[in-house]
């Protein structure tokens, strides 16, 4: 039997052999230790780390379970194995409490219990993020003006901006009309905004709406009630840019009330008004999307300023949602009443769709309103139109032809309006650059020798400036010629070579009505002789 050393003081639930380590004070107890019984781990004992453990589970076999040869001379077996079965429990219950405090850290570490709320923005359970609310008031951009070019009595801007129109023309307070426009970039917001007077610098905002593929917009806003009965001015403002486009808001004056027996109809069709808020014998004048122009009919009020069931004719309108409004005469008090307009879709089309400034363009549309006038604007819809047109009774405009005034260039924007349904149909065409071309009669010469031109490709009929020499300094009018119907010109021009033309010269030619400019030069070093 080994012998063990009668200082050292084993404790009576210790069984080690006489070959083991050496072991540590008391106090510091070993990992590879026994794990104690049940009975003798304090409440407050750490549980031991996750490697402890594995450590100690595998060095149980060789260090916790004693062999055979190596057990104490008259131990009680049934002790031994009691510690035995002590020691695997043990083991076991520290792992299941390790199994059960890593799950609770991974549980805390994603987030808590119940699904708590994710506040990275990341993963399927988070709410979306509202969208700001727009400021009431935000800056408005003075728009771009234009530079201008004159056709017939009206200018016109030079080139296509944004435009806006507002159906109807009238808005009460509290009602609703559409805005429709054209030239802001495309998938573009645009913010609509109204201001009170047209010198504001700042607006209302009351919506937004986003531009779709080809730059156009269409969407109804609700007047405030607090516009008052003033004209105000709707803006629709691109967001991050300068594009910005406007049209006056007419609004009534004091607000009777009208009602119709059918909401929906075409012109043409009978249907029964009733109204009241007026003066008493008041004639009233009525009228379909708009308030100017000539009426439908006339309606006279009784005794207590009311109409009681007045048959009319719906007039022209715009498709879609339109408004009846009655507008007294000498109260200038407003009724409306909501309408749904059928079928009116007009269309336009423009050929050829590229040309020249002052070149011939011809216009056809159909579907606006039988025997209406029709309003087509260039580029803007402020002030008066370019010019107009009458559809026939078919409620179509056939091959109306304009010249393309010079001035314009690039892309342009054609609107046209029905001036009683205010159906509205936009096109376009392109405006091309002039390209001329210029060639001196001769390529070199002697001091003394004059030189001609020819050119071609000019604005029919324009008159043409030849300048010598490069930049703006440097040149020198040589004079001016014009060209024939066709935009030629032979044997034009004089210009008498100088001996300080040596090192050669070179001309530009310009139209003054196209703005071409045909280029041409000479090398003196082939004239000379000897």
């Amino acid at each position: 039997m080994p012998e063990y050393d009668d200082d050292w003081d084993v404790p009576e639930d210790r069984d080690d052999p006489e070959n083991e380590e050496e072991i540590p004070e008391e106090e510091e107890i070993s990992e590879d230790e026994d794990v104690p019984d049940e009975e003798d781990i304090p409440e407050d004992e750490e549980i031991p780390e996750e490697e402890d453990i594995l450590d100690e589970e595998s060095t149980l076999d060789e260090e916790n379970i004693p062999d055979e040869e190596n057990t104490l001379d008259g131990e009680d077996t049934p002790a031994g194995d009691k510690k035995k079965k002590l020691t695997w429990k043990t083991v076991l219950l520290a792992l299941v409490v390790f199994a059960i405090v890593g799950s609770l850290v991974q549980v805390v570490a994603r987030g808590g219990f119940g699904g708590a709320l994710n506040t990275t923005g990341s993963g399927g359970g988070s709410a979306p993020k509202k969208e700001q609310h727009p400021r009431q008031e935000q800056e408005i951009r003075p728009p771009k003006q234009p530079k201008t070019i004159k056709l017939g009595n009206q200018r016109v801007p030079q080139a296509s901006g944004p435009i806006i129109v507002i159906n109807p023309g009238l808005v009460t307070p509290g009602g609703s009309a559409a805005v429709e426009g054209g030239g802001f970039d495309k998938k573009a917001t645009v913010d609509i905004l109204l201001k009170a007077r047209k010198s504001d610098t700042k607006g209302r905002a009351i919506g937004s709406v986003r531009s779709d593929r080809f730059g156009s917009i269409y969407a109804r806003f609700t007047m405030p009630d607090t516009a008052g009965n003033r004209p105000a001015t709707l803006v629709a403002q691109q967001r991050g840019s300068t594009k910005t486009a406007e049209a006056k808001v007419i609004t009534g004056g004091a607000v009777g009330t009208a009602k119709i027996n059918k909401l929906v109809g075409r012109p043409g069709d009978v249907v029964t008004v009733s109204a009241r808020g007026f003066r008493p014998g008041e004639p009233i004048d009525v009228f379909w999307g708009r308030t100017t122009g000539i009426p439908v009919t006339t309606l006279h009020t009784d005794g207590s300023g009311g109409v009681a069931h007045a048959a009319i004719k719906v007039g022209v309108a715009p498709t879609g949602s339109s408004t009846l409004v009655l507008v007294g005469k000498r109260s200038k008090t407003t009724a409306t009443a909501p309408f749904q307009m059928l079928a009116m879709y007009p269309s336009m089309k423009s050929k050829p769709y590229a040309l020249k400034a002052g070149q011939r363009i011809t216009l056809s549309a159909n579907k606006f309103a039988p025997g209406e006038r029709v309003l087509v604007y260039i580029n803007s819809t402020g002030g008066l139109p370019a010019f107009t047109a009458q559809a026939n009774g078919m409620g179509q405009i056939r091959d109306v032809a304009f010249n393309v005034p010079f001035g314009l260039k690039g892309r342009q924007t054609l609107m046209a309006i029905g001036d009683q349904s205010r159906a509205v149909v936009r096109s376009g065409f392109t405006v091309l650059p002039y390209t001329p071309s210029a060639e001196p009669s001769a390529f070199g010469g002697r001091a003394g020798t004059t030189l001609s031109f020819y050119v071609a490709g000019f604005a029919p009929g324009e008159t043409v400036t030849a300048y010598a020499g490069s930049g703006s300094k440097a040149q020198r009018k040589i004079g001016t010629f014009q060209v024939d119907s066709r935009g030629k010109a032979a044997a034009v021009g004089s210009y008498k070579i100088t001996p300080a033309d040596e090192s050669g010269v070179s001309f530009q030619l310009i139209g003054q009505k196209s703005g071409g400019v045909a280029r041409a030069s000479i090398n003196m070093s082939q004239g000379r002789g000897d």
